[in-house]
């Protein structure tokens, strides 16, 4: 069998280089739009709803497509390009808000449409992309992690600004504005990123066995005690996050009546913490390990959903003064949980095995949207069943039964 001539290392180098430049140029421009996009999308759906369940339905059933095909779409990323898939995304991304446009009240199933079409791409981009930035980094993937949402979280903090600076816009034109970022980053990917040395990953990688080639994944993540522990922490985590989170936007305006500027404030509380600490954190992942910045990231997590139900009893008894810098402190404290949480998700999912590793991180990522499935459902019947801090109470509950998980079955993942 004759293989590709080997690549020298300088040119691999400068290939490098120019991959995570054009996926840091896109991580700006995306987090751009699509923090435009976060913040008027769920008060959009409950414009045409008009009931916080149906919203929180209809979120969960589209953000669900961000991992039930992950199994499916990890394994075409193991065997096509990156460049190729990552580059296809951004028109179906782009199809998937077209439709979003045009919905409206008496068609609401156009809303459902889009939503799971626009997922779908951002879940073939998002895969792809993770492991374009694991191909091209030799050392501290935790570092460039935080690099590369240092970049992404920057966008997002100018994409709030430009809310607030421009709120008076009809909100379809916010979904019309992305599409036209969204073509833009499909130029960017098409003209700058390289497969060569993804090509030359491949060729460098021991040929493994028919035996390997037919091994059984699925039963392996159930097998292997430390993948096994992966999975069930990861799915435990969305479920927990999800029942306050896919209502939050939605359950911001209808309980608190904000604005879309308040909204894009908390935004920018979010973003800017996450751009200021999205580095120092990945240093933190690579110096602490996985499994200390994991249960580092659900302290903070903690101090979100405290921050919200604190708010809620001051609101309750008619203190309203205090409501917006609350929210804001709860926001700063989601944005340090997310920081520290995501370089070490990302360490974890993208070296799950020698071979297969894209399909390894889908099947994880599947268990993950089952556990996603109820949480719109759930967070919007407490709502409307209960009251509105019911979501951030049981969610409270979920992340100290979080970090008891992870002190006593989570097994410390390596770093590589």
């Amino acid at each position: 069998m004759v293989l590709h001539a080997p690549i020298t290392s300088t040119p691999i180098t400068k290939i490098k280089r120019r991959n995570l430049l054009a996926i840091s140029l896109t991580r700006v421009l995306h987090g751009f739009g699509l923090d435009i996009f976060n913040v008027v999308y769920q008060p959009f759906l409950l414009e045409l709803t008009n009931s916080l369940l149906i919203t929180g339905i209809i979120v969960s059933i589209g953000s669900v497509m961000q991992f039930l095909p992950m199994p499916l779409i990890g394994k075409i990323s193991d065997k096509y390009h990156r460049k190729i898939l990552i580059t296809a995304s951004m028109p179906i991304t782009i199809i998937g808000i077209t439709f979003f446009i045009i919905s409206n009240p008496s068609a609401i199933y156009y809303a459902i449409i889009g939503i799971m079409i626009y997922f779908l791409g951002f879940t073939l981009n998002n895969l792809n992309s993770q492991f374009a930035i694991a191909e091209n980094t030799d050392k501290s993937k935790g570092f460039i992690y935080g690099i590369m949402f240092f970049a992404f979280f920057g966008g997002r903090l100018t994409g709030s600004s430009f809310l607030i600076i421009a709120s008076w816009i009809e909100t379809r034109m916010y979904f019309l504005i992305f599409i036209c970022i969204l073509a833009i980053e499909g130029l960017i990917f098409g003209f700058l990123l390289s497969n060569k040395n993804q090509m030359a990953s491949r060729n460098s990688l021991t040929f493994y066995n028919n035996s390997e080639k037919k091994e059984n994944l699925w039963l392996k993540v159930i097998k292997t005690k430390t993948l096994r522990s992966i999975l069930i922490f990861f799915t435990l985590d969305i479920f927990v996050y999800g029942l306050s989170l896919t209502i939050y936007n939605a359950g911001l305006r209808d309980y608190y009546q904000l604005t879309k500027g308040d909204l894009a404030l908390l935004s920018i509380s979010f973003n800017l913490t996450n751009m200021i600490f999205q580095i120092p954190a990945g240093r933190i992942t690579d110096k602490l390990g996985n499994k200390t910045t994991l249960i580092l990231s659900q302290i903070f997590g903690l101090g979100f959903f405290l921050m919200n139900i604190i708010a809620f009893s001051l609101w309750s008894t008619a203190i309203y003064l205090w409501l917006i810098p609350i929210l804001i402190i709860g926001m700063a404290s989601l944005a340090l949980s997310v920081c520290t949480f995501v370089p070490a998700e990302q360490v974890i999912l993208t070296n799950l095995g020698e071979n297969r590793k894209a399909e390894s991180y889908g099947i994880i990522s599947f268990a993950r949207g089952i556990g996603y499935i109820p949480t719109g459902y759930i967070g919007g019947f407490l709502v409307e069943n209960l009251n509105y801090v019911a979501p951030f109470i049981f969610s409270t509950i979920g992340v100290f039964v979080e970090i008891l998980f992870l002190l006593r079955f989570f097994h410390h993942h390596p770093q590589t």
